[in-house]
């Protein structure tokens, strides 16, 4: 062998030795990206119970780039009561069918997912039945009610549903509207299939003031009840 072909064989010897040192200390000899976050979807979702949805997570990595971490990914709900994942990385989301056995109250939880040591941000899922009435009493009435000053009114909200057999007693669970919070300052509920009670109702020397009160769950409307303040 020539002297000079020798020569050539070593230089590229060397060139290639190069490379291989610029590429690991460049790319840390291959070493695989890393998770760096982890965002999962759809946002403010909203469910009837007794169904499912499917979630998706996508992860981004060390190296910048992205990829589908739906199946990869642990999920976890923080109220298995609305909606759970039956087993972890199950690639079905909030399996709702508890919700319904519980009585068919509206519910939310909050929805995460996590790879590794990294957690994504967390989605609310907020569960409510499909309402077809919502009906709302006053100290038993319909319609309205005088209440002495300073003493308090009892609400009752019952609703039927989509499916579901027979009136649901939703005093807790619904959201109270008072027209003039300066004749009742709020309604509260005391527990699933409670009364609500009416407080802070306005003293002797404001009698006469009333306020339209009325409800709604999931979005749908009750009918509207009066309440005014009387002298005890």
């Amino acid at each position: 062998m020539s002297s000079a072909k020798h020569k050539l064989r070593l230089a590229g010897a060397f060139a290639t030795l190069a490379t291989l040192a610029l590429a690991v200390s460049c790319r840390g000899f291959f070493v695989n990206p890393t998770v760096t976050s982890l965002a999962i979807g759809p946002t403010n979702l909203s469910l009837v119970p007794a169904t499912s949805f499917q979630m998706s997570a996508t992860a981004t990595y060390s190296d910048g780039s992205t990829s589908d971490a739906t199946g990869k990914s642990v999920w976890v709900s923080t109220d298995e009561n609305v909606a759970t994942f039956p087993t972890p990385g199950d690639l079905t989301a909030a399996t709702l069918s508890q919700l319904e056995a519980q009585g068919v109250f509206p519910g939310t939880t909050s929805v995460s997912a996590s790879i590794g040591t990294v957690t994504s941000s967390s989605q609310t899922v907020n569960v409510c039945p499909v309402v077809q009435t919502l009906a709302i009493t006053v100290n038993g009435s319909s319609s309205s009610a005088s209440v002495p000053g300073g003493g308090t009114a009892t609400f009752i909200a019952n609703a039927t549903f989509n499916g579901v057999s027979g009136k649901q007693n939703v005093s807790a669970s619904v959201t109270w509207n008072i027209i003039n919070t300066a004749v009742i300052a709020s309604i509260t509920g005391s527990g699933t299939g409670s009364t609500a009670t009416a407080t802070g109702i306005v003293e002797n020397n404001e009698s006469g003031m009333s306020t339209a009160v009325s409800a709604s769950l999931c979005n749908f409307p009750s009918n509207t009840v009066t309440v005014t303040a009387s002298t005890p």
